[in-house]
């Protein structure tokens, strides 16, 4: 046993400190996460919602332990009911006490005893998508089966054009899981896996990054801010912002070392990935200058053209399932539409001053304030490659304007925005501003991952 335990030790310490860092603090935050699913599996089985839908009072419920879903109509003889938890299989209307369940819609004790819910004309795939996926898995590994993570995994399944609006996702992710699919049997559990080997390999080079414009202190701290921020857990969903990152991380790596044909070869996958991959050819450009003559050697022009297969392919692929459009000018199935950043932003504040928002459209408001004051105050702070990186980021979410929620999304999207990260990183040498950055993303991340099982839209 001693002797097992030192060849484990010595393989330990020969992995590199980048490494043994990225894999401790990547466990660390998986196995968080996977006590927290199920914690709130075990607590909260049922994910009970009142709300109203075609004018209708409607009562969803989804188990989480078994992912049957269901609609009622809350209203009985004229009152409109609302209902919370009861236990495992029922729940409680507020109104009379009664007890009702789950499964038929019927209430099992109280005033209203033997008294049936009537089905919602809203069906539960409307309410609870999970598209034409299988849920193969039940439990806490299917408690991270949500939203978008089930339109990349249908799309390896069926294709494009099994659902209308499956072109709005580039196809790299899905095809990678379609490839991966044979070997696990499961579209979700292959998209997942590669989400978690990509989230593994984005710490290690963001470890990197962060080390070379700072000591090792700066760097675990930018690093695990990044791990502990409070949408990170949908890096550990099928979703595809990990392997963006992997992407981007490595095209500017490569564009740094005057490797063109490589930073264009991961600015066509980041394109692939997720359409914001377009902004690496600004710091492309840059450096290409910075490497004279500009545009005069092959090797530029062989990494931008490598770069652009990427968005023209996409184009072509739309042009081949949409009729609204090749160039995503206008998505319709999505009420969404570009406009200039200045438009989105106004209208995310005034839609805060109407007085009707959500919770979440105010964090989409802070968050999109609070990043764009991060790229002021680093522009300086970090090689400017990366400061236009993240400007045209900026630029690409903020010209996209969704009128049923303004900066939809924009506390997910910020996690590509990765050298922001630093910056959080140096305000953490202030002992005050760590707390406050600790006792912030922590209980966010609780608070948004928790809604996010239970099928709550938090981005």
């Amino acid at each position: 046993m001693a002797l097992i335990k030192d060849i484990l030790v010595q393989r330990w310490k020969s992995f590199d400190e980048s490494w043994r860092f990225a894999i401790t603090a990547f466990l660390i935050v998986r196995i968080f996460f996977a006590l927290w699913s199920w914690l709130i599996l075990t607590v909260q089985p049922l994910a009970v919602q009142n709300i109203e839908i075609s004018n209708e009072p409607v009562l969803t419920i989804f188990n989480l332990t078994n992912n049957k879903a269901y609609t009622y109509l809350r209203e009985i003889d004229g009152q409109v009911l609302t209902f919370q938890l009861a236990d495992r299989s029922t729940v409680r209307d507020l109104q009379t006490g009664s007890i009702w369940d789950v499964s038929i819609g019927t209430s099992l004790q109280g005033p209203e005893k033997g008294l049936t819910l009537s089905p919602s004309k809203t069906p539960p795939s409307a309410i609870f998508p999970h598209l034409n996926l299988k849920t193969n898995y039940t439990g806490w590994f299917s408690i991270w089966q949500r939203f978008d993570a089930n339109w990349y995994t249908t799309i390896a399944d069926t294709g494009y054009g099994s659902i209308k609006g499956d072109d709005h996702f580039p196809p790299l992710f899905s095809v990678l899981i379609r490839a991966l699919k044979p070997f696990f049997g499961s579209a979700f559990l292959a998209g997942a896996l590669i989400s978690q080997a990509a989230t593994l390999f984005a710490v290690k080079l963001l470890y990197d990054l962060f080390l070379e414009w700072g000591d090792p202190t700066i760097a675990k701290w930018s690093t695990s801010l990044f791990l502990i921020y409070p949408t990170s857990f949908f890096l550990f969903s099928a979703y595809s912002e990990s392997l963006f990152l992997v992407a981007a991380l490595l095209s500017l790596r490569w564009m740094r070392n005057r490797s063109w044909a490589w930073a264009g070869f991961w600015a066509f996958c980041a394109i692939l990935t997720r359409l914001q991959g377009v902004v690496l050819v600004i710091p492309m450009l840059y450096l290409m200058w910075r490497d004279r003559p500009f545009l005069r050697k092959f090797g530029h022009w062989f990494g931008l053209g490598i770069a652009a297969l990427g968005g023209l392919f996409y184009i072509f692929l739309r042009s081949t399932q949409v009729t609204e459009g090749a160039i995503p000018f206008v998505e319709a199935e999505w009420h969404a539409h570009l406009v200039p950043p200045w438009e989105t932003y106004g209208y995310a504040i005034q839609t805060l001053l109407s007085g009707r928002f959500t919770f979440i459209d105010a964090l989409n408001w802070f968050v999109a304030t609070l990043f764009i004051i991060l790229l002021v105050i680093g522009w300086r702070k970090i090689p400017l490659e990366y400061s236009l990186y993240l400007a045209f980021s900026l630029l690409i979410i903020l010209i996209r304007i969704v009128e049923t929620q303004p900066l939809i999304s924009m506390s997910r999207y910020s996690l590509t925005l990765f050298p922001s990260f630093f910056i959080f990183g140096l305000a953490g040498e202030n002992p005050w501003l760590r707390r406050l950055l600790l006792y912030t993303f922590i209980p966010l991340n609780l608070y948004l991952s928790a809604q996010f099982f239970s099928w709550g839209w938090v981005a």
